[in-house]
């Protein structure tokens, strides 16, 4: 398989702080990695270097990866004073209903954010990603506010990812994904 992206010693502080240090690993195009650890270990720290938001000279990537990243972090990004509809039109993107649907959110697609339930904008934001286009989904704490079903929903969707050939890298605190691999963030904050 090929190796999208990889570290040795990866270290990471902020302001002379370690949020973490020697981080060591491989991530492979075509699989579902999850980065686990506690709160204040790094876990969204990692993310936003994968996604090239914080720069790193210890990441190896292939030169290719950085345009085909969709990123979603722990805020939606999204207006919350427009429509689900609208949301979207400010990408210049239509909603996939098929997705919607199966994400049981089509019927909201004229509702406001502000009027939703913190699950509901969690899988408009998370259809965003889902409907990019790009092979790399790079997601953090994606069940975040989901109900069990939405989880199942969302696990088929990225089985299905994957299995066109897609990589997944999630933070996530939750249940573990089946088939994934980990990355282990163990040091949190004291």
């Amino acid at each position: 398989m090929t190796v999208l992206f990889s570290a040795n010693s990866l270290s990471y502080n902020i302001d002379g702080n370690d949020i973490f240090t020697d981080i060591s690993f491989e991530i492979q195009a075509g699989t579902i990695t999850e980065i686990r650890g506690g709160n204040g270990s790094g876990k969204s720290s990692l993310l936003k270097i994968l996604c090239g938001l914080v720069n790193s000279n210890n990441l190896d990537t292939q030169q290719d990866v950085w345009g085909d990243i969709s990123y979603l972090g722990h805020h939606n990004a999204m207006v919350e004073e427009l429509s689900f509809r609208q949301n979207f039109a400010l990408d210049g993107v239509s909603i996939d209903k098929t997705l919607a649907q199966r994400l049981n959110i089509f019927r909201l697609r004229n509702q406001k954010l502000n009027n939703l339930s913190y699950g509901e904008k969690r899988k408009i934001a998370l259809q965003r990603i889902l409907q990019s286009g790009k092979k790399i989904w790079i997601l953090d704490e994606p069940y975040a506010g989901l109900d069990d079903l939405s989880i199942a929903t969302l696990e088929r969707i990225f089985t299905g990812h994957v299995k066109g050939g897609g990589t997944i890298v999630v933070a996530n605190h939750q249940q573990s994904i089946l088939s994934s691999s980990v990355i282990n963030m163990e040091k949190s904050y004291a």
